[in-house]
């Protein structure tokens, strides 16, 4: 009896198992590095478990919110990513920027720079205030791989910033919570105020626990001080910097001082808890919203250009500013696509909208960018 198709069976499969462990131990190794956080544990979890947000061991949003739609095909997106035509999706051109001087003192009203994406740094009240920082070329655990920022959009970096009184973090995915960005806060002072859960990862980085105020949806906190008042309000997205999701909390602001209201969005989709957030504290001088990353495979978690203008009518809003597009490719719409959109149905509405470009800067009551720097003609 000839035994050979038995032997390289018996080989084939000891080389496949072989590949499998390499495999695991990459993988294993790989995970345990500090850009992934960590889950939270100990005093934090036990009040995470108090919290009427979370069930079963993961948070949840006020509506049932599947992260993708019903008839989505995990295969058929995979696919879609991988095999992305950039020339489609992506400017083909180095994107306009103002390269401002952050150290520079401020205008006298609330003033706020753009870094692109959903970055910005907020200055009001003698306050130098960071809103979910990615100072980084790539919204990735490494940044040897990952997506990368288009050409022209990397113009800041930690060393350009003035000093930070406070990070404000909506939730803790890499294109809002840069792990490269935030690890340069360790030792210093500057204060965090973050989603339940979201210190876990910053402890893990060196952020002293004593520098981190962790809020559940409705809390709110004078910690900012100059009389200013800043409340988590509920957002439709999810969390998770690895395989596990719903550890730690997501959220909105709403930051008040004593003469302007601002609406920190952060990631949502579109939902009934904005009407009720603009019933509460509307009106609003400016709302910040996500305005990109969506698709018709997940339309819980974001929201489309026209749900954006939606919800800045709802917000009682008097200026939107539409964030989260124009530096990197998270989602397979062209990259002016959003703008264009929104500033459609913004037109039918009558909200007012500004679109500053990277280092343009906003001042309440005066100056709203809305140069269309962004409308040029997208590739078919």
């Amino acid at each position: 009896m000839n035994n050979k198709p038995i032997r390289i069976l018996k080989k084939t499969m000891a080389i496949l198992l072989w590949i499998l462990i390499l495999g695991g131990v990459a993988l294993f190794l790989f995970m345990q590095q500090a850009s992934f956080g960590k889950d939270p544990d100990g005093p934090r979890l036990e009040r995470i478990r108090k919290s009427p947000n979370y069930k079963d061991g993961s948070f949840v949003n006020l509506v049932d919110t599947p992260v993708s739609a019903p008839n989505a095909s995990m295969f058929k997106l995979a696919i879609q990513f991988l095999f992305n035509d950039k020339s489609k999706t992506d400017p083909d051109f180095k994107l306009p920027s103002v390269k401002t001087d952050l150290k520079l003192a401020p205008a006298a009203k609330p003033t706020i720079t753009y870094f692109g994406h959903s970055a910005y740094m907020l200055q009001i009240n003698g306050k130098n205030i960071l809103m979910d920082p990615v100072l980084s070329e790539r919204t990735s655990p490494v940044q040897w791989a990952g997506t990368k920022n288009y050409d022209g959009t990397h113009v800041f970096e930690f060393k350009d910033l003035p000093t930070i009184h406070f990070v404000i973090l909506s939730h803790d995915h890499y294109d809002h919570m840069d792990y490269e960005t935030l690890k340069q806060f360790a030792g210093m002072p500057t204060k965090f105020i973050v989603p339940l859960g979201v210190g876990a990862h910053l402890v893990h980085w060196g952020i002293a626990s004593g520098n981190i105020t962790e809020l559940d949806w409705w809390e709110e906190t004078n910690a900012l001080g100059g009389g200013m008042r800043l409340t988590a309000t509920p957002a439709r997205h999810f969390s998770g910097r690895s395989f596990r999701r719903g550890k730690s909390l997501w959220a909105s602001y709403v930051l008040q001082s004593a003469e302007h209201k601002i609406f920190l969005g952060g990631d949502s989709g579109y939902e009934k808890h904005f009407g009720e957030i603009g019933r509460k504290f509307g009106p609003f001088d400016l709302a910040i919203l996500e305005c990109g990353q969506y698709n018709e495979m997940w339309p819980y978690i974001h929201m489309m250009p026209e749900e954006t203008a939606q919800v800045g009518v709802e917000l009682g809003a008097k200026v939107v500013w539409p964030v989260h597009w124009g530096k990197f490719t998270l989602g397979l719409h062209p990259w002016n696509e959003s703008p264009k959109r929104i500033s459609k149905r913004a037109a039918e509405l009558g909200l007012k909208l500004t679109t500053p470009m990277i280092g343009e800067q906003i001042v309440l009551d005066t100056i709203y960018p809305d140069k269309k720097w962004w409308d040029v003609p997208t590739k078919q």
